[in-house]
């Protein structure tokens, strides 16, 4: 018999401190300056003042805080209205008849990628990654240092494109690291910074080593989302290689060094390595308990069912009864009709997500 499970999130209204994108302020020429001086390309949210689907980015989009993590590090983002200022020159340039309009730009002032339209959080940031994709400048890099030219600048941003484009960068940065004398120059600690993609390397081990001196040249700021980031490509890693210890390598330096997040990172990379590594087993036992600050994230309580969902879907040996801190319920499903419980009040959060399991 054909059954559908139903999962049923019944969770109190919830507030977010929004850390989305710290946009630039300044002059288009003011904008290549920075994009030149950072090695970063462009994100142009081109809009108006009446585009609803703008606004709706606005307020929704672009204050989310993965939207930040992966942005701000990656673009130098950049508002302008097509209608004021240089904005209708802009709006010429690359030909923006619509709006919202994403454009992705080079430091050159060449366009790389270019959307149309409303976008949400993880589509937009699966937008931007492409947008790296196409603006990848590795294989010109690679030919200069191939060919010899190994000075900071070159070797430096050599380096930070192909941690952009996913890329690994150890073997050229533990090469140049190797060289060096002092690695307590600005310069240098810049480097080290960059160069720290992963928390399982010797590299990450000099970050921790000169932080504090680093944090002087960069900002603490700029420091903690190194971290971050090195530890969910350390992740990516450990699913690459089916390795829990990888993992768990992962977890145990954001719980020492980024303390007031491991909650949320080690749901999230627990989720991300289990489904990764279609290990359902894995997956209901690091789920089994979860912290308050966990279960009262209605955004994070949807990850859930929908890593599950994914995980479960061709499972029928399975009961997804066995996870902890939600409420499920097995209902039949008549006529396409969900005939299970109502949420008890609209102060609640319900989320439904179903999906068929079979009896054995």
């Amino acid at each position: 018999m054909k059954y559908i499970l139903i999962l049923l999130l019944f969770i109190t209204s919830w507030s977010v401190q929004a850390q989305g994108i710290d946009f630039f302020h300044g002059t288009w020429a003011e904008t290549l300056a920075k994009a030149k001086e950072t090695g970063k390309l462009i994100f142009m949210d081109s809009y108006t003042s009446w585009c609803g689907p703008c606004k709706m980015m606005s307020a929704k989009t672009f204050p989310d805080k993965n939207v930040g993590d992966f942005y701000n590090p990656n673009f130098v983002c950049v508002k302008f209205d097509m209608e004021k200022g240089e904005g209708p020159m802009l709006s010429d340039k690359f030909n923006v008849d619509a709006y919202p309009t994403l454009l992705y730009i080079d430091a050159d002032g060449n366009l790389v990628s270019k959307s149309v339209g409303y976008q949400e959080a993880d589509r937009f940031v699966e937008t931007g990654k492409n947008a790296l994709k196409r603006g990848d400048k590795t294989p010109v890099l690679a030919k200069e240092y191939e060919s010899g030219k190994r000075d900071y600048n070159t070797v430096y941003n050599y380096m930070k494109a192909l941690n952009a484009s996913g890329k690994s960068s150890v073997k050229i940065a533990n090469e140049f690291i190797n060289g060096q004398k002092d690695l307590t120059t600005p310069e240098n600690l810049k480097f080290i910074l960059e160069a720290a993609s992963e928390v399982d390397s010797r590299l990450f081990d000099l970050l921790i080593k000169n932080k504090s001196a680093i944090i002087k040249v960069s900002g603490v700021d700029a420091v903690n989302n190194r971290i971050a980031n090195a530890a969910n490509k350390t992740v990516n890693k450990a699913i690459e290689f089916k390795s829990p210890e990888l993992l768990t390598t992962a977890q145990e330096k954001v719980k020492s060094l980024l303390p007031d997040t491991y909650h949320k990172f080690l749901f999230e990379s627990n989720l991300k390595y289990y489904s990764g590594t279609s290990d359902s087993e894995g997956l209901l036992k690091a789920v089994k308990k979860l912290p308050a600050e966990i279960e009262k994230n209605p955004e994070l309580m949807f990850k859930l069912t929908s890593v599950i969902e994914k995980t479960f879907a061709k499972d029928s040996k399975r009961s997804c009864r066995r996870t902890v801190g939600v409420s499920l319920d097995i209902v039949s499903f008549k006529n396409g009709l969900y005939t299970g419980k109502r949420c008890p009040s609209p102060v609640f959060y319900c989320t439904i997500t179903t999906w068929s399991m079979r009896r054995k």
